[in-house]
């Protein structure tokens, strides 16, 4: 029995001496010089929550969850005989004003013409009317002298009466001429006041062409948003991806703003580690670091520190001495180089800080 006890104790003896070798030939193979930070985590990414920006039924979705989606690719569309109705009817109305708008300038441009020309035509009939003033009121002023002349004549009976009723006649005839002639520079002037007047009618067919002009302006504003609204009813990917969730079938009803997918973008996908309090002072941002990850162990990813967080993870409570700040981590975010779409989200991975410029880069074992 003494001999028995002896062999089982001397082999746990050697079986914590070689469990102890072990882990300590574990822990040496995964060290790395002074200069590199060794840490782990996860692949993770930039998430899009994919929504409506129109209310409408979902009549197709193309995707299920996990599927991998290029940027564009259409993912869901929704039913669109509301919206197509809404723009014809936009497209009508704009058709209208682009005619109103049509007629309202040919009637501007007539208008405007018309009133040069009858403020001209009145502005010689005008001119032509007080030519005929001064040409009647000439012969007035002669008809009158022979008349004045021939009646002194004939008180001395030197002349004949026919000679004075030829000359009264004359006379009357020119006063007469004279009337009318007065008259109608009365009535030109009277049509050149109305012509002048004619700028006001310019002004109210500019006016009615501008209102066409804003109607027009408001159909083909509604024309451009109903079409908007028509585009958005075919939803897409807006980045090259992986669908995390599908939360939307075919036949439901969805408003603006329904989550329908959540996409994570493969080329703004990170590696999140924790390090060390101690260490934290050694990361900064934009530092170069590798990341490593089992499903291609013959490769590294380009990567470099895009965040680091502003204070300890893990910890319930405010910490004050050096004993418990030595336990707390640091969430780090390393944005990975991913053109090739190889990594993941939620790939375990490796990832080597490089905080000294002059240590060679090693792979950790």
């Amino acid at each position: 029995m003494p001999t028995r006890r002896k062999l089982i104790f001397t082999g746990i003896i050697i079986l914590i001496l070689v469990a102890m070798g072990l882990g300590l030939l574990s822990q040496w193979g995964r060290a790395v010089p002074d200069g590199l930070l060794l840490a782990s985590g996860r692949i993770e990414g930039d998430e899009v929550v994919i929504a409506p920006k129109v209310p409408g039924r979902v009549v197709m979705v193309t995707k299920y969850r996990g599927e991998t989606v290029t940027a564009g690719e259409v993912l869901v569309r929704l039913s669109s005989e509301q919206i197509q109705a809404q723009l014809d009817r936009a497209r009508e109305q704009e058709r209208y004003w682009q005619e109103r708008v049509q007629q309202a300038q040919i009637d501007l441009d007539y208008t405007a013409r018309q009133v040069n020309t009858e403020i001209a035509a009145a502005e010689a009939r005008l001119a032509a009317a007080q030519a005929r003033v001064q040409e009647a009121e000439a012969d007035l002023v002669r008809s009158r002298q022979d008349f004045r002349r021939y009646d002194a004549l004939l008180a001395r009976r030197v002349i004949p009466q026919q000679k004075l009723d030829e000359a009264t006649a004359l006379f009357k005839a020119a006063a007469a001429r004279r009337e009318a002639a007065s008259q109608e520079l009365a009535q030109a002037g009277a049509l050149l006041q109305q012509a002048r007047l004619l700028p006001r009618t310019v002004q109210l067919k500019q006016q009615e062409w501008q209102s066409a002009r804003a109607n027009l302006a408001a159909a083909q504003a509604q024309v451009r948003e109903a079409e908007a609204n028509l585009a958005d009813t075919i939803i897409a990917a807006p980045a090259d991806g992986v669908l995390l969730t599908r939360q939307v079938e075919p036949g439901e009803i969805v408003n603006p703003g329904t989550p329908l997918f959540t996409l994570v973008n493969l080329q703004q996908l990170y590696l999140k580690v924790f390090i060390n309090e101690p260490d934290i002072g050694k990361i900064r941002l934009g530092q170069e670091a590798r990341i490593y990850v089992d499903a291609f162990p013959d490769r590294f990813f380009p990567a470099f520190v895009s965040r680091v967080s502003p204070r300890a993870e893990f910890t319930p409570k405010y910490v004050e001495t050096r004993e418990e700040r030595v336990n707390l981590v640091f969430a780090v975010e390393l944005r990975a180089d991913n053109p090739e779409g190889y990594l993941k989200p939620g790939m375990p991975g490796e990832a080597l800080l490089r905080w000294k410029d002059t240590v060679p880069w090693r792979r950790p074992r």
